[in-house]
């Protein structure tokens, strides 16, 4: 670890933007020069996330009393009553203490429904803890839209703007794969939200792909974004904002999401439960990374915990 110490340092001060360069040697240890080389690309390439965000009219059916959200705005006219929360299934296996010989006692672990792309995928091909920037080499620092750092075992995404703010890591492109972020909601209210962007296609130009966005009370969506739009870019929602119950609501609350992009099907996942799938070829491969929108509260913080790649998922 002391080897990585100046290197640590120079990312501290400089990593500020989104974009950075893929490299194929993401799961291995690097030697020193091969870690210089990295920060010299990322100090490279920096970009700024993402210029202002316009929703032309949503191409999603909707009903004749309902119209289509801007970016910041409530899906309804008024804060929906509260859900319940979904009890997740459990499966209750007895053990033994080795100091409490004879005293049986139990071990609750979470059991994966049976909709879980998770539960016949195998290892993921790709997996990073997120407990620091090292393993796929995450941009860190501050920019005009968001503050990244890693604290307790957490990679936090602090928005600086009501704007989607996101960062990627050198990760190798993505054609057909499932991505799975876990994600602990932090300090949020109402439509501060969070979520994947995937299929970018340009890694030293992150300003277009897709967007799975959750927000804190409860709300989800799937929406295309293309930066390079004259005049600032423009958003077409594929799923339109859809109340979920398997969503847990709130702050400090966990979630797994989940997306599985295979050829021109995108399909999404809460909690390991299908949300929606729409097709669509506009980019059909590109790059990963996570995104924060500070929608309700002023610096909102978000702490991604894990975020796993299966390559090539058998349907």
């Amino acid at each position: 670890m002391k080897k990585l110490i100046p290197v640590l340092i120079i990312l501290s001060l400089v990593l500020t933007a989104c974009g950075n360069l893929p490299l194929g040697r993401t799961e291995e240890d690097m030697s020193d020069s091969e870690m210089a080389t990295r920060v010299a690309e990322l100090l490279s390439t920096m970009t700024t996330p993402t210029t202002e965000m316009v929703f032309p009219p949503t191409p999603t059916p909707q009903a004749a009393t309902e119209a289509p959200p801007e970016p910041s705005a409530a899906p309804a006219t008024q804060e929906p009553a509260a859900l319940p929360a979904t009890e997740t299934p459990v499966v209750v296996e007895e053990t033994l203490l080795p100091e409490e010989a004879g005293t049986p006692t139990t071990e609750v672990t979470p059991a994966l429904p049976e909709t879980d792309p998770a539960r016949k995928l195998g290892n993921p091909t790709h997996s990073d803890p997120l407990d620091s920037y090292e393993k796929w080499t995450w941009p860190t620092g501050s920019d005009d839209y968001l503050k990244v750092n890693f604290k307790d075992g957490f990679l936090e995404m602090t928005g600086l703007t009501t704007m989607a703010g996101w960062r990627l890591p050198m990760l190798a492109q993505q054609t057909n794969s499932y991505i799975e972020l876990t994600v602990n909601s932090g300090a949020c209210q109402g439509k501060d939200s969070y979520g994947i962007i995937f299929r970018v296609p340009v890694f030293k130009e992150p300003t277009q792909g897709y967007l799975y966005e959750v927000t804190c009370d409860g709300y989800l969506r799937l929406w295309e974004w293309n930066g390079k739009a004259k005049p600032k870019g423009e958003a077409d929602v594929l799923i339109n904002w859809k109340e979920s119950m398997d969503i847990k609501t709130g702050a400090n609350q966990v979630n797994r999401l989940g997306v599985m992009a295979v050829g021109k099907s995108l399909r999404i996942y809460m909690n390991g439960i299908p949300q929606g799938e729409v097709s669509d070829s506009t980019y059909p491969a590109g790059f990963v990374g996570a995104f924060v929108r500070s929608v309700t509260t002023p610096k909102y913080t978000v702490k991604f915990d894990e975020m796993k790649v299966w390559e090539n998922p058998a349907q």
